[in-house]
C-alpha cells in the first residue's frame, strides 16, 4: 500500500505512558531538560543535585511514546512526540552503547540517503546523544514522509541508554530544530499537503491496565474526548505552539478564588512534564500554596499532603476561557532527605515565556492546527 497519499483522512496514533524506575527522569531532570531545550539558563546547584540523584528514581519519570516507521520498508521505533522540538532522531546501527533501543539499519530501507552532517543534543543533567544525519521516509498512521533530515545517533549518555523510548519525533513548526536549515518533519507535512486537514490533536490522560495513555489524532479531533466546545487561539509566535496567557487563579473549597499575577506568553510543549515560568511568576504562583518554598538546591518544594490543605483547582485563562487543573496534580515525588516535601510540578527559570507541558495537557485537550497557526483548547474528557 502506498503509505505517502495525501488527504486520507485521519489517523489516531495511540501513546503509551510509561513509569521509568531505572531512569533519571524526575522532577530536577525534568526541568534541567525543559530550561535546556529551550536554551534558558540553569541555576548550578540544580545540576549538582540532579548529578548526586541515584539512578532507581521514585517512579515519576512518566514518559510518552508513539510507534513511528523509518525506512522503506517502515522499521518501528517508540518515539517521544514533542511539540517543543523539531528535530528527528533515534539510535544507529553504529551505537554499541545503544543495546536497550532498537536501532535503525539503513541496508534494510531502499528509500535511506547518507547526508553525513555532525549531529548532537546535550542537557545539563549530563544526558547527551551525538552522531550524523540522514535522510529517509518517516511514516506515522497512514502517510509517509520521504526525504526527511534524521539524526542517527552513535552514542548516547547512561541516562538515554537506560531509557524505554527509541528517540524523538518533533512536531514544531521549522527554525528550532538542533540540527540547523532544516524542514522539520511537521512543515514537511503541511507544505506537501499529506493530511487533507493539517491539524493534530492531543489527549493525554492516567493509563489504564494496557498502558494506553491517551492519543494523537492527526488531520481531525475527536469531540469525545474533551467537554463543551474548542476555545480557538491564535499563535502568538507560530516559530512555536506560543499563545498569550491572560491569567492564572487558585480556587480553594469554601474559601474562595484569588487571581495571581501571571501572564504573557506560554509555549504549549508535549515534550516536557512540567509548568516552567519566571522566577517572579513562579513566586506568585506559589504564593497560595501554604508552605511552599523556593529551595536553594532543589527548587520549588510543598508539603506532599498539599491536595488535603488546599482543595480545590487552578485555572489558566486563555483568550478569556478558564482551564481547569487540581491542585492534587501539582504535588510530585517526594524529595530525598526532607520528610513530608514533595517537588512541585512548576519551577521556574530565566524566561520571557512560560511553558505548559503534560501538567497541564492531562486536563485539557489541545488541537494544533498548522495551517491555520492556532491551537483549540478545551477541558479534558476522563
Amino acid at each position: 500500500m502506498d503509505m505517502s497519499l495525501a488527504g486520507e483522512g485521519s489517523f489516531k496514533i495511540p501513546i503509551v505512558s510509561h513509569r521509568a524506575p531505572n531512569n533519571r527522569l524526575s522532577t530536577v531532570a525534568s526541568r534541567i531538560r525543559a530550561l535546556e531545550k529551550h536554551k534558558l539558563n540553569v541555576p548550578g546547584k540544580w545540576l549538582q543535585a540532579v548529578q548526586e540523584l541515584p539512578i532507581k528514581e521514585y517512579g515519576y519519570g512518566i514518559e510518552y511514546y508513539g510507534e513511528v516507521g523509518i525506512g522503506s520498508p517502515p522499521q518501528k521505533f517508540k518515539l517521544d512526540l514533542d511539540t517543543g522540538s523539531g528535530d528527528v532522531w533515534l539510535a544507529g546501527e553504529e551505537c554499541d552503547v545503544c543495546a536497550r533501543h532498537k536501532k535503525f539499519n539503513p541496508k534494510k530501507s531502499s528509500t535511506y540517503k547518507a547526508e553525513g552532517r555532525k549531529w548532537g543534543i546535550s542537557y545539563g543533567d549530563g544526558s547527551f546523544a551525538t552522531g550524523y544525519t540522514i535522510r529517509d521516509t518517516v511514516s506515522i498512521g497512514n502517510i509517509s514522509v520521504p526525504n526527511q533530515v534524521i539524526g542517527l545517533a552513535t552514542s548516547e549518555s547512561r541516562a538515554y541508554q537506560q531509557d524505554i523510548v527509541d528517540g524523538l519525533l518533533g512536531l514544531s513548526y521549522s527554525g528550532i530544530s538542533f540540527i540547523p536549515g532544516v524542514t522539520t518533519f511537521l512543515d514537511n507535512i503541511y507544505e506537501n499537503k499529506y493530511l487533507k486537514d493539517p491539524i493534530f490533536s492531543v489527549y493525554i490522560r492516567e493509563k489504564d491496565k494496557n498502558d494506553y495513555a491517551g492519543e494523537y489524532l492527526f488531520g481531525d479531533y475527536d469531540k469525545n474526548k474533551f467537554e463543551g466546545d474548542l476555545t480557538w487561539v491564535p499563535l502568538h509566535t507560530p516559530k512555536f505552539w506560543e499563545i498569550i496567557l491572560d491569567k492564572v487563579a487558585l480556587s480553594v473549597e469554601g474559601v474562595g478564588k484569588e487571581e495571581m499575577d501571571i501572564s504573557g506568553p506560554a509555549i504549549i510543549d508535549t515534550g516536557t512534564t512540567l509548568i516552567v515560568m519566571n522566577e517572579k511568576q513562579a513566586t506568585e504562583f506559589h504564593r497560595g500554596i501554604p508552605s511552599a518554598e523556593n529551595s536553594e538546591i532543589y527548587g520549588w518544594i510543598m508539603p506532599c499532603n498539599t491536595e488535603q490543605i488546599v482543595p480545590g483547582n487552578l485555572s489558566f485563562t486563555i483568550s478569556g476561557v478558564d482551564f481547569s487543573l487540581p491542585v492534587k496534580n501539582l504535588v510530585r515525588e517526594p524529595v530525598k532527605g526532607l520528610d513530608g516535601w514533595c517537588f512541585s510540578a512548576v519551577t521556574s527559570g530565566a524566561s520571557n515565556f512560560i511553558i505548559l507541558g503534560d501538567v497541564f495537557l492531562r486536563s485539557n485537550y489541545v488541537v494544533f492546527d498548522r495551517g491555520g497557526s492556532r491551537v483549540g483548547i478545551a477541558p479534558s474528557k476522563h
